[in-house]
């Protein structure tokens, strides 16, 4: 509960008509998808919603949650339960008031954004000068401030604009305690071009690889790194997402390009990289394009003696792929080279030009990402078996770990059968390094789903380590409880690091410094056998880490 005095106090801080306790209009912060204790999608309700427009407004609502021994956790854009409470008595901070582009800076390539500028709006204003930003996988409607201070942020581009870790700059940052640090040239009066001097930097501490999800207070403005956009000002479009038609710019090249195996497709992703051609590019399974686009008749395709074996074998190893050029002469090298490199690794080449209306379904929907949000339609509600950011090889190989994984919760009727390969896979770092994470559709209306979603966790997380990685999964509480001990206690210091910011405990740490256990009555002995075994050899100890 919040009381009258630290309620009036919000009040007083952003204006009585910016500050709620109605059950009803909590309620709507409760709802949340993805990663909940309570499968149903309902997280804990916040105490209060508060919606400041400033950052002055920010500090003090901060402060006022400190005095009053409430917790706070901010919210932009929203994606799902991450940005929502995991403790009791927290007020939600609602920064969609803060939705301004504050600067767009052409000579140095970068712009200045508050909490709520969406990657499309950001995109639609920076394309009339030329400048393109990163926008990330999970779509345009999503905040480039909270990717990249906060959390993951990888998408199609990557392998042009790198990942949102890569892009950020100078900060503004509200602490746990009220204080604003300007990290970066904007802390020295400097400007934002830079997020890490003079001196030492606090990229580490802020966002290290993944981010604190508002355990660590609350970003204001973010300086975001800009890229060349050699497309027209303004994209002319018509229809909505699945209808969207926009004509191909000239420049552009849109092109599936399929691979017979695992090797063939790598190779060629190096050769790619090294040859510093393409503007987007994604790997994702035939089948989950068809449940996209038709989710009831899609799956039922996969039951189809003859389409079955074309879309998850023939089709396995796909790579959606755009080139763009700023004069035909660019475009015609990129396009030669290309094609020498995919028939080098006996690929083909399904030029999307040739394709009629799709065509001009692909520019929203490649470069805008548009088409990302539409995973719910399948099930009403999709996970992902998320890892970290890898080499490719390395990569390749989680995905067909993890398919073989999800037959279990296939055969169980827990998620839907895409044949276990359904990759959200984007290659970045000159093609070296690879994002990847394995999807899955269910139902929330069906309990064989809600009964299995912990044990799809847990067997993700044990493949992950037996392979020798970290999951980006490590944000949520018993995968960090399994994972840190096992790599070099990295959550003894992200404590040490919220102690010291945040001494009253203001921040909500649930997706920060939060351990749990798994519900291991689900779990079935062998898979628990196979972790004991992993800690007795890995586990980190007092003095470093293990002998072997």
């Amino acid at each position: 509960m919040i009381s009258d005095e630290a309620f009036r106090e919000l009040e007083e801080a952003v204006g009585p008509e910016n500050v709620s306790r109605e059950p009803a209009v909590l309620e709507g912060y409760a709802w949340q998808p993805f990663l909940n204790d309570d499968p149903a999608l309902w997280i804990r309700r916040p105490v209060a919603a508060v919606l400041p427009g400033s950052t002055e407004e920010v500090q003090e609502v901060v402060r006022i949650c400190n005095r009053h021994g409430l917790k706070f956790k901010a919210l932009s854009t929203g994606w799902g339960a991450a940005s929502g409470p995991t403790a009791d008595n927290v007020v939600q901070i609602d920064l969609r008031r803060m939705d301004r582009i504050l600067d767009i800076d052409e000579k140095n390539m970068l712009a200045i954004v508050e909490p709520y500028v969406s990657g499309a709006q950001l995109q639609a204003e920076v394309m009339k000068r030329g400048l393109n930003t990163h926008i990330i996988g999970a779509g345009p409607s999503c905040s480039p401030l909270a990717s990249a201070t906060s959390m993951s942020g990888v998408g199609h581009d990557c392998i042009y604009m790198s990942y949102s870790a890569r892009n950020v700059l100078g900060v503004e940052w509200v602490l746990p305690d009220g204080e604003v640090l300007r990290v970066g040239t904007p802390g020295s009066g400097l400007g934002w071009f830079s997020g890490d001097g003079p001196g030492p930097s606090l990229r580490g501490i802020m966002r290290g690889s993944l981010g604190a999800l508002s355990g660590l207070g609350v970003f204001t403005k973010c300086a975001l790194k800009l890229y060349n956009w050699p497309g027209p000002q303004q994209l002319e479009a018509e229809g909505l997402v699945l209808d969207s038609r926009v004509d191909p710019p000239w420049n552009f090249r849109f092109y599936l390009l399929v691979f017979p195996g695992p090797r063939q497709f790598a190779d060629a992703l190096y050769k790619i990289g090294e040859s510093e051609i393409g503007y987007a590019a994604v790997r994702i399974a035939a089948v989950a394009y068809v449940a996209l686009v038709m989710p009831h008749s899609g799956f039922k395709l996969l039951e189809t003696k003859a389409l079955r074996p074309i879309l998850t074998k023939t089709l396995k190893y796909p790579l959606t792929f755009v080139l763009a050029g700023s004069s035909e002469g660019e475009i015609a090298f990129q396009e030669a080279v290309l094609k020498k490199i995919v028939d080098e690794h006996q690929g083909i080449i399904l030029d999307m030009a040739h394709l009629g209306p799709l065509a001009r379904f692909m520019p929203l929907n490649f470069l805008r990402v548009s088409i990302i949000p539409l995973a719910f339609r399948p099930g009403g509600i999709f996970g992902t078996c998320l890892d970290g950011n890898e080499a490719l090889d390395t990569q390749m190989r989680w995905v067909d770990v993890i398919a073989e994984a999800k037959k279990e919760f296939i055969q169980k009727g827990a998620i839907m059968d895409d044949e276990g390969d359904n990759p959200y896979f984007v290659p970045y770092e000159n093609n070296t390094w690879a994002h990847c994470e394995i999807t899955y559709a269910y139902r929330v209306d069906n309990p064989v789903s809600l009964e299995n979603l912990n044990p799809i966790e847990f067997t993700s997380t044990l493949n992950a380590i037996e392979q020798c990685m970290t999951p980006l999964s490590a944000f949520i509480a018993p995968v960090r409880k399994v994972m840190s001990p096992l790599a070099g206690n990295y959550n003894r210091w992200q404590k040490k690091i919220s102690a010291t910011l945040d001494p009253n405990q203001a921040a909500d740490v649930g997706f920060y410094t939060e351990e749990r256990d798994f519900a291991y009555d689900r779990i079935d002995e062998a898979k628990k056998e196979r972790l004991r075994r992993l800690q007795e050899r890995f586990t980190w100890t007092e003095d470093g880490p293990p002998g072997d």
